[in-house]
């Protein structure tokens, strides 16, 4: 029996499906568009760009006047044009050195230095936030010179409360996101009352001390959420989200054409796909890499001088060495020659497509041994290679036999997170400085689900094209798109529920609709819309000879779609993992180079407005074999 399929409107599945939704944006014009109202600016700077007088955030009035070389400017943060895109708009900060500073006369102290606090940024909640909130920053930055950046809690800008906040942040010389998060505590909301209960001041404030280099710089920000929510309580992570599925075994695309499991062989220090072997011990699959040691010795001679750096001569008045035993490593393959071998020149790497936050919790459990006792170390990366912080797990003593290593909640501290970029620990193999075989076994690297985006939970086919015909054919192009790769993907052993309790496709850029199985739907280039006036109509069936595949066939009531492409998305989601078809939709006669194309005649395919199927129509206006009519 066929089944039809369609999309319905109202029911719309954002991309954050699984992702919580108590969290509260408390600024606004958080993307610099638009126009700014003064009484709702939730971005304010301290700097000495402009030469103007003190700004009263209280009166929302800037002072006229003031000392136009001493004076420092309070207030709205400049909105400038993008440096790097012409069409986009950012927050800009300019900040003295040290020695503009001291050429005005008025530079502000810290012991001998400049201070930290000389130049502020702030983005300015709209409401008080309270103590025990978890709060959420989340933003594109980026700086002329890459620089680490102090944040600090405040009542209003620049009514200081606590030096730290989500402690420093690293903003590079080109755009990045960047997110992280902390719970408010006592001391940010400038102490309790003992007699009231209530803050001192309260917080409404995130500042960035941009001051802490001292030769100047220019920053620009961009994006900015400032977002609250309620601490998340101990049942909210009893849902992890393991993003190993198939363990040692995976071999998903994390990004950049990476996928979970990375090595790098001490010879050729390359960094590859790692290698699955069969262990000698147990005969089961394990990652491996090869560490590289001590191959010779040389000996050399270095003249021995005084403190002068004259040369000591011996008795006879000839110049005196001292002798010096140097191990040295020799590829014989490519003649490289070291005589300093790091202990990263041998690393492995897991990896995993999401970025934790400052503060945000994991689990990792895996087994680990070598054919030689060894030890290793253990470093957090953004993806490997790019090193973030040391000592993540420790260090590990392995044995040639297998050892179970089990971390569970951990919690990721600033340094660790690199401003929301950690999602690689990093294991350095060469220590121990001889050859030796590591080997890995992983079960488990999760992180809360609610914390896991759509995005980062998304696997992805290759472009599939399916045919358009051109209009006023009267014929609909029919392709096949087989789905025994999704099934695979999703461990789903039945197409049935799969597609009809699971298949959503896209309307517009990051948004799908669910499928109802009762009829058709339409498609612009902007995406699938449940409206005729969509020029072109899909009808999808389930052929009844084959149980992994969906005919589509594609009318067309708009314009000529020669040299065209109308892409679109069908997605599946199945035990919180989703697969993306990625679908092309080309002209009937560039399709025919693809695959195989079926035209057929009109089969008075009939849909009413709100794309339901109908066996026959009354008086109305519907769409039939994909162009509309009227019928009287």
């Amino acid at each position: 029996m066929k089944k039809i399929f369609t999309l319905f409107a109202a029911a719309l599945l954002s991309s954050g499906a699984f992702a919580q939704t108590e969290w509260k944006d408390l600024v606004v014009n958080g993307n610099m568009e638009g126009e700014q109202d003064p009484k709702w600016s939730s971005f304010w700077c301290h700097d000495w760009r402009r030469g103007l007088g003190d700004f009263d955030p209280d009166s929302e009035q800037q002072y006229d006047g003031g000392d136009p070389e001493n004076g420092q400017f309070q207030g709205f943060a400049e909105i400038v044009t993008d440096p790097t895109d012409p069409n986009n708009h950012c927050a800009r900060v300019i900040v003295r050195s040290e020695a503009e500073a001291d050429e005005a006369g008025n530079k502000v102290k810290n012991g001998d230095a400049l201070a930290s606090w000389d130049c502020q940024f702030f983005v300015y909640s709209n409401e008080e936030i309270p103590v025990g909130k978890e709060l959420r920053l989340t933003m594109r930055a980026m700086a002329e010179k890459a620089w680490s950046v102090e944040t600090q809690a405040h009542a209003k800008p620049g009514d200081y409360n606590h030096y730290q906040l989500f402690g420093n942040i690293n903003i590079p010389a080109e755009w990045t996101k960047i997110q992280v998060t902390a719970t408010i505590s006592n001391d940010m909301v400038g102490g309790i009352n003992e007699e009231t209960g209530l803050p001192n001041k309260g917080m409404y404030s995130v500042a960035f001390n941009l001051s802490t280099g001292k030769d100047g710089n220019v920053f620009y920000f961009d994006d900015i959420k400032l977002e609250m929510r309620d601490p998340k309580g101990p049942e909210e992570f009893d849902r992890w989200f393991n993003m190993l599925r198939h363990g040692t075994l995976s071999d998903d695309q994390v990004g950049g054409g990476r996928t979970n499991f990375t090595g790098r062989m001490g010879a050729d220090n390359i960094d590859r796909q790692a290698i699955v072997v069969n262990d000698a011990v147990d005969g089961e699959p394990a990652l491996m890499v090869t560490s590289i040691g001590w191959t010779g010795q040389e000996v050399n001679k270095k003249e021995i001088v005084d403190e002068e750096g004259n040369p000591v001569l011996d008795e006879e008045g000839n110049p005196t060495y001292e002798e010096e035993v140097v191990n040295y490593y020799e590829n014989a393959e490519t003649g490289e020659r070291l005589t300093t071998i790091d202990d990263y020149r041998t690393q492995f790497f897991v990896t995993v497509p999401h970025k934790f936050a400052a503060n945000a919790k994991y689990r990792i459990k895996f087994w680990a041994r070598a054919d030689k006792n060894a030890q290793i170390d253990t470093q957090a990366h953004s993806v490997p290679g790019t090193y973030l912080s040391h000592g993540i797990l420790g260090s590990l003593d392995l044995t040639p036999e297998w050892q179970e290593f089990e971390f569970g909640d951990q919690t990721v501290s600033s340094e660790q997170s690199g401003s929301g970029t950690f999602q690689t620990i990093a294991f350095n193999c060469n220590k121990l400085k001889e050859e030796n075989n590591y080997y890995f076994r992983f079960e488990d690297f999760s992180a809360n689900l609610a914390d896991v985006s759509a995005e980062e939970r998304t696997l992805a086919s290759e472009t599939t094209m399916l045919p358009v015909p051109e209009p006023g054919t009267q014929q609909s192009a029919t392709g096949t798109i087989d789905f025994a790769a999704c099934m695979d993907k999703l461990e789903s052993n039945s197409f049935e529920n799969l597609v009809n309790e699971n298949m959503t496709v896209q309307n517009g850029e990051d948004t799908f609709g669910a499928v109802d199985p009762s009829a058709g739907f339409f498609l612009t280039e902007k995406g699938w819309l449940a409206e005729s006036e969509a020029p072109i109509t899909v009808e999808v069936q389930e052929p009844s000879n084959d149980n992994t595949k969906l005919e589509f066939y594609v009318y067309n009531d708009g314009e000529s779609f020669a040299g065209k492409q109308l892409d679109t998305k069908f997605r599946f989601e199945f035990n919180d993992w989703f697969y993306v078809f990625n679908v092309g939709m080309v002209p009937e006669t560039t399709y025919t180079g693809i695959s195989e194309v079926k035209s057929q005649p009109a089969q008075n395919v009939v849909f009413d407005l709100s794309g339901r199927r109908v066996q026959q129509a009354t008086k109305g206006l519907y769409i039939i074999n994909g162009k509309k009519y009227v019928v009287k």
